[in-house]
């Protein structure tokens, strides 16, 4: 799960002219530009035909500053956010929360209930202690029986008639990072929309939300092979719908301690790194959800994470186990064309 942080940066990448291969069809610019927030690189391409340039610029300003208004309430990382206030308060008190919070909070206890805990909002302890941007070697049994205590997603009380925010038991923290990003990327889409974007891909970090079309063409897209990072991609494909993917996999973030790998994806049930997949990529026309079930199906695997998505028909994937077998749900036809 990926860690919010305050310091924002702008990049604004060349705009190039792209004409569609149909004769038919208008021509297609594509402008790009990207911006560092929630911790990762926030980057909004879009085709448009007939939308002046600086109004393009101005949308895309007005969408990074919502993304900023988002991450200034989300962030565990900002002292002021109501989130850190929360974790300061936990159990003594309530905090008032926005309604943004409220809707994320809703659908990360949601998505916990529907996968049994794999995905945990309240996970912040466990993560804190496991630190693999700096540790080298795992933490003791205790220390993580101890972190474990403090996770429990039942124990997170959301007010809504109050708009408050209670977390029960002292020393729990919450953190949006597994949901957070896809959250903040359907928001700025839709201001985009407002301002007549419609065709667009915002791409927080690796996950995808993406909507409408390359001018007469789908977008496309594919998924890395988690064994090789410079081959090609192991599943290429055509997006048919607007929907959010999100990728986890065990393969980028990671340490090597007496010859195994610790990656950063914990299994919340034991306190260690989930075993037996390499690779979850989840679609849903939700990319917040797209964000949590990623996490949630790398922990799951494929048998029960196909229950999930039987019950929630929002929601595929494509999933690589750890001997490279690639599994998809049944329902994955409904997002992408291979």
């Amino acid at each position: 799960m990926a860690h919010f942080l305050r310091h924002i940066l702008l990049v604004v990448l060349p705009l190039t002219a792209l004409l569609s291969c149909s004769p038919k069809a208008p021509p297609v610019t594509i402008y790009e530009q990207e911006k560092v927030l929630m911790g990762t690189v926030f980057k909004i391409k879009s085709a448009v035909s007939s939308i002046p340039e600086e109004s393009v610029r101005e949308s895309y300003k007005e969408a990074f500053r919502e993304i900023a208004r988002l991450e200034s309430q989300l962030s565990e990382w900002i002292e002021e956010s109501p989130v850190s206030e929360a974790a300061r308060r936990a159990g003594k008190s309530p905090v008032p929360i926005t309604p943004d919070i409220l809707t994320v909070t809703d659908l990360a206890l949601s998505i916990s209930e529907h996968t049994g805990g794999a995905f945990d909002c309240t996970f912040l302890p466990l993560g804190r202690l496991w630190n693999f941007r700096h540790r080298k070697h795992p933490p003791t049994q205790d220390s993580i029986n101890n972190a474990l205590r403090l996770v429990n997603w039942r124990e997170v009380e959301n007010n809504r008639q109050e708009m408050t925010l209670f977390l029960r038991n002292k020393g729990m923290r919450i953190g949006f990072g597994g949901i957070g990003k896809g959250y903040a990327a359907k928001k700025a889409g839709l201001i985009l929309e407002k301002r007549g974007i419609t065709d667009y891909i915002i791409d927080a970090g690796g996950d995808l939300f993406v909507h409408g079309s390359k001018g007469s063409e789908p977008w496309t897209s594919g998924i890395q092979n988690p064994d090789q990072k410079n081959a090609p991609p192991v599943v290429r494909f055509k997006i048919k719908r607007s929907c959010g993917i999100a990728t986890s996999g065990g393969y980028e973030n990671y340490f090597l301690w007496r010859g195994t790998r610790y990656h950063h994806i914990i299994d919340l049930r034991t306190g260690w790194p989930a075993r037996g997949m390499k690779s979850s990529t989840v679609f849903s026309v939700d990319p917040a959800k797209a964000d949590a079930y990623a996490t949630a199906f790398y922990i799951l695997g494929p048998d029960k994470s196909l229950q999930v998505t039987r019950r929630d028909t929002t929601v595929a994937f494509i999933l690589i186990d750890s001997t490279g077998t690639i599994k998809k749900s049944p329902n994955l036809s409904r997002f992408i064309e291979e």
